[in-house]
């Protein structure tokens, strides 16, 4: 089974070029996840300057929302609606949801990732980092890449989720 995963990831750098070399490097590197594949979609990748900047930057932070939303409704739709349920939650797929969920709350990167920002290693924006980029628009850059993983067999929670959006 092939899977294909669209990730828009923040930089602080001068240009596309730049941008899409820190990005591919944090892609290499990461832990979590190991794509096959990854490429730069230069026509959805834009500059601070870029009129296209700041929507696209909302729409992340709100697909992040979403993503947790969905995690959560699944935990609930398995029992889990309280924090004290967790002391009973079973080793599995609803521990994997909830440990998905922390990563997307701390910053650690994943298969689940619809933005990610680099400069503060984090699925949110700060506010200092929100001024810091409407003072210098052209220092940072959404890089948009599409992933893929030709077999979810070696991606532990990728193979337990449906992915379905």
């Amino acid at each position: 089974m092939k899977l294909e995963v669209t990730h828009t990831i923040l930089t602080m750098e001068p240009d596309l070029e730049k941008s899409s070399g820190h990005v591919l490097r944090f892609l290499d590197r990461t832990t979590l996840v190991h794509y096959d594949a990854v490429r730069v979609v230069a026509a959805e990748s834009c500059s601070g300057a870029d009129p296209r900047f700041w929507s696209c930057l909302e729409q992340g932070l709100a697909d992040n929302r979403q993503v947790l939303n969905k995690l959560i409704g699944e935990l609930r739709a398995a029992g889990t609606k309280e924090f004290s349920n967790l002391l009973a939650m079973p080793q599995g797929f609803q521990s994997k949801i909830f440990h998905t969920m922390a990563h997307l709350l701390d910053g650690f990167f994943g298969i689940d990732s619809q933005f990610y920002n680099l400069p503060e290693d984090s699925h949110w924006l700060g506010e200092s980092l929100r001024k810091q980029i409407e003072a210098s628009p052209e220092e940072f850059w959404l890089v948009t890449v599409v992933a893929t993983l030709e077999s979810l067999e070696h991606q532990a929670i990728a193979g337990l989720r449906s992915f379905e959006k």
